[in-house]
């Protein structure tokens, strides 16, 4: 047996300290190298919805300074859609006229109406800025009810500002002429209100190319025919046909189907461009739409040089959330024409030209119709 003086023996629990410890700091190195992967993606992560957010904000920023033809202050519309929104600009040497959304917030505005334009669009050389669809989007804020309301483009009315008469198709080139597409908004909105008699808050245009775009961009819509439909004569771009029954249609065959009137007429379609609009907004509120960065993205880069309005970013917001509680299955439509009770009916201009002309010589019983919609 060796014998090992006293301060040459090995301490056996300072080997075996040693040897626990070493264990430890490699489990920590190893922990530490598990950590710093996720730790990266984390990061990387966060600076994704850092840029992408971002990005959005400029498409929105660009994309409305674009459709309302202004530089809108991004900052403001996002102040606005803060709770403290309105409290922040009481602070602001600003006289502000209570708004639309102020009084829709606060329980006061007891009809809301939207205009919608439907235009083939400035590059169209065969009047591509006269506006086939006309339709006002009408909602009772407190009881949810909704109702749709088509005006035939050849309604003859007197042209805002002026002192003649023409279609009201013609209404929106007329204002562009006067002053830009703003006028063109703004002449639009003055005389479907004197036809309606309703007061008109919003008014938006939108060309084909959007409302084709924006279709395909959500997937198709569906629609549920009650009996087949064709138009076999009006487009160069080929045959429409369409089978009874459920379906889902593309941005094309949509468009189609909402511009078609040579196997029907002016008022079908506007039945079923109401018919249609209905079914992009269940599409676009659907939950896997609204919360879809990308498909939001690709609609505001669709937006851009193809939609106009009058409305704010932040007051679109709260639109939004108005047209989101619509109730689509209980939709209260019309459309005047020269059916019984459709208060309309046919004639000529001085120049030989087909239009429209209200009932009793006045639009008396249009404002009646109207006002009544939801009793």
């Amino acid at each position: 047996m060796v014998y090992y003086p006293p301060e040459k023996q090995f301490d056996i629990n300072r080997i075996i300290n040693q040897k626990d410890d070493s264990s430890d700091l490699k489990v920590v190195q190893k922990k530490r190298r598990r950590r710093a992967p996720l730790k990266k993606i984390i990061i990387g992560f966060v600076i994704f919805i850092f840029l992408l957010g971002g990005y959005m904000v400029y498409k929105t920023s660009s994309t409305f300074d674009k459709i309302t033809g202004e530089q809108n202050s991004i900052i403001k519309s996002f102040i606005k859609i803060l709770p403290f929104g309105d409290n922040f600009f009481q602070i602001l040497p600003i006289e502000e006229e209570i708004s639309v959304i102020d009084k829709l917030k606060n329980n006061e505005l007891d009809r809301l109406n939207v205009l919608i334009l439907g235009i083939r669009g400035s590059d169209d050389p065969n009047g591509g800025l006269l506006t086939d669809t006309i339709m006002v989007v009408s909602i009772e804020p407190k009881t949810g009810k909704t109702a749709l309301i088509s005006i035939p483009r050849d309604l003859y009315v007197d042209i805002p500002y002026h002192d003649y008469k023409n279609k009201i198709n013609e209404v929106y080139v007329d204002g562009i002429k006067d002053g830009g597409w703003q006028n063109g908004l703004k002449y639009s909105k003055k005389s479907v209100s004197d036809v309606t008699g309703l007061d008109i808050h919003y008014i938006t245009s939108v060309d084909f190319k959007a409302f084709k775009e924006i279709i395909d961009i959500l997937g198709g819509i569906k629609i549920t025919l009650a009996r087949p439909f064709s138009e076999t004569n009006q487009f160069e771009e080929g045959v429409i046909e369409l089978p009874a029954g459920s379906q889902t249609i593309d941005g094309d065959t949509a468009l189609l189907f909402a511009r078609a009137r040579f196997s029907t007429s002016d008022f079908d379609r506007a039945k079923r461009q109401q018919q249609l609009l209905i079914a992009i907004k269940e599409k676009a509120f659907s939950l896997g739409v609204i919360s879809n960065p990308i498909k939001i993205i690709s609609i505001l880069n669709s937006l851009g040089n193809h939609v106009k309005t009058n409305a704010e970013l932040w007051e679109i917001k709260e639109l939004m959330i108005v047209m989101k509680k619509i109730n689509t299955t209980d939709v209260r439509r019309k459309v005047f024409d020269t059916s019984k009770g459709g208060l309309l009916y046919a004639s000529r201009d001085l120049n030989g030209s087909y239009i429209l002309l209200p009932e009793g010589g006045n639009f008396d019983q249009i404002h009646e119709a109207c006002e009544d919609m939801f009793n």
